[in-house]
């Protein structure tokens, strides 16, 4: 199956790909830095919420709403709360009118891309994503339920709200049923942006069925993609890596972005079948690749933590994208803390190997090795 690769700074003109009998391209950002002052966190360190603000409900449930259920109920829909430690004393009713000028806002956006596009689209809202979609209220509604899946074990496992930064007004994904109607998408797209925006790689896209749009993210499915894998698979994998680009500005290297991604897909779908490849000679395996991560591993067959840093995907091996995503899982299940701190030093800008290793205390060769071991034990 096909996949998207990271969103860093790097030239268009590295961001087609090829995969199976699906495709898909990437387009770097418009706008990184206009990006970043909207998703930055607040100046204060607190220890608690990271300069967020705002923690993660213990008992949060997943938020999925469409536009045409019935009117949306604030009060049990919110997820989050305000840091008990930096903002003690905020009204509570402020997280409710939140939630609702967010709604409201993707309800707005939604008629606004039936207007532009003239199709009739389902609106699905989750906590963080906004699904303008072709899609049956079933898929679309099981689509959500995916990206939330993910978004609550981020949560559960971290604590913490850095790793789920975009919010349903500012960040929506489109996706559309058949080619035809991404051909239609696309024309729309070229009225609105210019080609210096659109990419290098907007013109090659056009075969593909994806392109992960610094603002609007769209992707088709058609019947055949659904009868090979759910289309929650595909979502799943675009949104969270953007959440991992917003969270590092855009700073996230490939290694970490792909294994990010392919994690998310892991964790709702425990399969995977979405990922980025150039050569369809060196397509992975589609499967459980965990398991196939703790073969490599004990097998001796992983490559060393430092050679996989500076390969793009387009050098991609098979391998490397089950070791991609142990090496997240590892990272991010062991120590959530250091992951978080992590992604800030990627975020200030620190080389990646130093920012691995000042945010876990650790030598690269010590994490190689205790990743291995964690690999034997999870089970």
């Amino acid at each position: 199956m096909a996949a998207l690769p990271s969103m860093p700074f790097l030239s268009p003109c590295r961001r087609a790909f090829l995969a199976g009998s699906l495709s898909a391209c990437i387009l770097p950002s418009l706008s990184p830095a206009q990006e970043e002052e909207r998703q930055k966190p607040a100046t204060n360190d607190c220890p608690r919420c990271g300069g967020l603000k705002r923690v993660p409900l213990k008992n949060a449930k997943p938020f999925v709403w469409l536009k045409d259920d019935p009117p949306l109920n604030v009060e049990t829909a919110v997820g989050v709360q305000f840091c008990p430690q930096c903002q003690m004393g905020n009204d509570p009713a402020q997280l409710l009118a939140e939630l609702q000028e967010q709604v409201d806002a993707a309800v707005a956006k939604n008629l606004e891309w039936e207007e532009r596009t003239g199709f009739k689209l389902l609106l699905a809202v989750t906590h963080n994503v906004t699904l303008h979609t072709q899609l049956t209220a079933e898929q679309a509604r099981a689509v959500g339920k995916a990206i939330e899946t993910f978004a609550l074990h981020l949560a559960r496992v971290t604590d913490s709200l850095l790793l789920t930064p975009t919010r349903p007004s500012r960040f929506g994904l489109m996706v559309l049923w058949e080619k035809s109607s991404w051909t239609q998408f696309r024309k729309v797209m070229e009225g609105l942006y210019t080609r210096e925006q659109l990419g290098e790689s907007w013109t090659s896209a056009a075969n593909y069925n994806s392109y992960d749009h610094f603002v609007t993210p769209h992707m088709y499915e058609t019947p055949e993609s659904v009868r090979t894998r759910p289309p929650t698979v595909g979502s799943t994998f675009i949104v969270a890596r953007r959440q991992l680009s917003v969270a590092t500005s855009w700073r996230a290297p490939f290694w970490l972005s792909e294994g990010f991604a392919a994690y998310a897909d892991y964790i709702v779908h425990k399969t995977n079948r979405w990922f980025t490849v150039y050569d369809p000679s060196r397509v992975p395996t589609i499967g459980d690749w965990m398991q196939e991560a703790r073969r490599q591993s004990s097998g001796g067959k992983s490559r060393p933590w430092n050679k996989l840093f500076d390969r793009e995907v387009r050098d991609f091996a098979p391998a490397d994208y089950s070791q991609a995503m142990a090496m997240v899982a590892f990272l991010l299940e062991s120590k959530p803390p250091d992951f978080l701190n992590l992604a800030r030093k990627l975020r200030a800008r620190q080389p990646q190997q130093a920012a691995l290793e000042s945010a876990y205390e650790a030598s690269l060769t010590e994490l190689e090795q205790r990743c291995k071991r964690w690999l034997v034990a999870r089970k």
